[in-house]
């Protein structure tokens, strides 16, 4: 039976691609609540994405939108309640939405505690071709 060697840079690579695996699934699974409730409505041309984000100064909201996904990123307010876990906390979260969306159509509304964006669908071309046969 051989012997096999182990490279100390691939166990540094598989520890690099555990950590990344973890996150992802603790985001995923939004294991530290921290990822804000968030509601996704089809409309007749697009989507509208919902988070609840109440507390949360619209000005310290980073929002990205690109052709297929949103994401939604900053820091739940300091709680004087302390039964309130995510205080203090950052949170991000990415909704990937079924079809292509036109980014430079989303417009975004916050009021009371809602972020709302709205998006249409990209309008891809479209064209009927006819077949020929031999």
């Amino acid at each position: 039976m051989p012997l096999l060697r182990w490279d100390p840079q691939e166990t540094e690579r598989l520890r690099d691609e555990m950590t990344r695996m973890w996150s992802r699934v603790r985001e995923d699974w939004n294991l530290d609540n921290t990822r804000p409730k968030t509601h996704v409505h089809q409309v007749e041309n697009g989507f509208v994405v919902e988070f609840e984000l109440p507390g949360v100064d619209p000005d310290l909201v980073s929002l990205e939108v690109d052709q297929d996904s949103i994401s939604v990123k900053g820091q739940f307010p300091a709680s004087p309640m302390e039964r309130d876990t995510r205080a203090g906390e950052t949170f991000h979260a990415v909704v990937n939405l079924p079809s292509d969306i036109d980014p430079d159509s989303a417009q975004a509304e916050y009021r009371h505690g809602l972020l709302d964006i709205h998006v249409n669908r990209a309008s891809g071309r479209r064209r009927q071709i006819s077949i020929t046969s031999h």
